[in-house]
């Protein structure tokens, strides 16, 4: 009986002693994990650290104005009734050429750039915002903050009509050469649709209802 009583005793007193080494070993994976997790997550190339250091900021600049506020300024809507200004092909002159979103020719002074700070959000509608593989996107007008407790803005019938006609942005960043960087905006700076973000830069009246902004700086506003 003593030695059954012992061989039980010697059976069962490791058990504790492994119980604790699974939990420590357990333990140890996460935290591998987690931080195997975390420096992937971080790990960008040189060439976009350097840009994202050049171009993000974490302060939001102050005295933001709204896409209306900016169109307005620029003579792209009338500040009476905020219709917009459309010029287009139809209206320019025959020997104008039209390039992208601006039209020039010898009746059509250039854009004239005003060095602004303008909030928005990565935003086409129906469409896709970027413009892939180019540190380019669109921005449009803010939502209304609601008529109500659980408003959606982008399905509601008054809103949806509303950011039709309102005027949109487009904001790009461009190398020492004034060339549009070659790198996808979401990729560059990790943004994604509707996100909200303050730009500062230099702004020119575009056509179509669409301004120009060359982003100096941008701040992202984080939720």
């Amino acid at each position: 009986m003593f030695a059954l009583n012992r061989f039980c005793v010697k059976s069962q007193s490791p058990k504790p002693a492994a119980g604790r080494n699974l939990l420590r070993l357990l333990v140890a994976s996460m935290l591998v994990c987690l931080v195997a997790i975390g420096c992937r997550s971080e790990q960008v190339d040189p060439e976009t650290a350097e840009l994202r250091q050049q171009f993000l900021v974490a302060t939001e600049p102050a005295g933001a104005v709204t896409l209306t506020e900016l169109a307005t300024q620029l003579g792209v809507i009338k500040p009476d009734d905020e219709s917009t200004v459309e010029r287009d092909t139809a209206t320019a002159p025959p020997d104008a050429t039209v390039t992208g979103e601006t039209a020039t020719g010898p009746d059509l002074a250039p854009p004239v750039a005003e060095s602004v700070v303008i909030v928005g959000r990565i935003f086409a509608g129906d469409m896709e915002p970027w413009d892939t593989g180019k540190a380019s996107f669109l921005i449009a007008e803010l939502p209304d903050e609601g008529h109500g407790e659980g408003h959606d803005a982008d399905n509601c019938p008054f809103c949806k009509r509303k950011a039709a006609k309102a005027p949109t942005a487009i904001v790009q960043f461009v190398d020492a050469a004034g060339q549009v960087i070659p790198i996808d905006a979401r990729k560059l700076f990790g943004v994604d649709k509707k996100d909200v973000v303050v730009i500062r830069g230099q702004a020119a009246a575009g056509e179509l209802r669409a301004m120009v902004i060359t982003a100096t700086d941008m701040h992202i506003r984080r939720k």
